[in-house]
């Protein structure tokens, strides 16, 4: 079904698809792009799958979601190859546009921890994707790059308030207007990753990130990525949304669980109320 957003861009409403995958085992979602013969190259039709995906991972309580890439590469950007095969209306790069920046926004401000599993390539999109999560984990010989002044485009995924929260301004500053490329372990020194890993070693360091998350009591964690991002200027709003936070967390089945793991010696065993 077609929609109009606030601005009055034309979309379409999140659906499953081809280009990706979604699965969920206990309590962690994972997202996986699923063009790997194009190297997981976006496409509208990938991106509405993304949407679809973490709609999926909220109706069914998952308490973390792991976005990664199928094959060689996390996703290498933007598909050329399609790009060149017809000119496209102004309403159709519009649309695709906005598809992107749609699908980086909903990763970015899903209720639920979101991490990035890079391998191969993130590059362009790809990078815009991966910086869309709150955790990113990369392969220590993986290659991460904004390209777009080199080849006459711009970034988008909210990489201009993102990236310079990662990195600092001067680095994202020099990031973007070089459009250098980056290998896992400069990208983890520069605060562009959380952590790189071995290639071997990654999906075992992101199922160990994801399982530690998952096992901590959702309410809190959602009120602590919300609060974070958030950020406000004044400070006194940042107490009182913390205790508010707090209050709330105190009327939930999970405060005593807490509580009551911590008298008795015990892991907590958390149900999300």
């Amino acid at each position: 079904m077609d929609c109009t957003d606030d601005r009055g861009v034309d979309t379409v409403e999140p659906t499953a698809t081809d280009a990706v995958e979604y699965d969920l085992d206990g309590d962690v979602a994972t997202v996986t792009l699923t063009r790997p013969d194009r190297l997981n190259a976006v496409t509208k039709e990938l991106y509405a799958g993304v949407l679809g995906a973490l709609e999926r991972a909220s109706d069914e309580d998952a308490r973390v979601i792991v976005i990664q890439g199928a094959g060689r590469a996390f996703c290498v950007g933007a598909d050329m190859k399609a790009h060149g095969e017809r000119e496209r209306t102004a309403g159709e790069k519009r649309e695709y546009a906005w598809a992107a920046q749609r699908a980086c926004r909903a990763l970015q401000t899903h209720e639920r921890p979101v991490v990035a599993k890079v391998q191969g390539y993130a590059i362009g999109a790809g990078a815009e994707l991966a910086l869309s999560a709150d955790l990113i984990v990369m392969a220590d010989d993986a290659e991460m790059r904004f390209p777009e002044t080199g080849i006459g485009t711009y970034v988008g995924g909210g990489v201009t308030y993102r990236l310079p929260d990662r990195v600092g301004t001067a680095t994202a500053k020099r990031l973007l207007l070089t459009a250098a490329s980056v290998d896992g372990d400069e990208a983890a020194a520069i605060g562009l990753v959380d952590e790189t890993v071995p290639p071997d070693e990654l999906n075992a360091a992101v199922d160990d990130l994801a399982g530690e998350i998952a096992g901590n009591a959702p309410i809190p964690v959602a009120f602590a990525k919300e609060q974070l991002d958030r950020r406000p200027d004044d400070p006194q709003l940042a107490l009182t949304a913390e205790v508010d936070a707090l209050l709330t967390c105190m009327e939930t089945d999970d405060w005593q669980e807490g509580v009551d793991a911590f008298a008795e010696d015990r892991e907590p065993i958390f149900e999300g109320q």
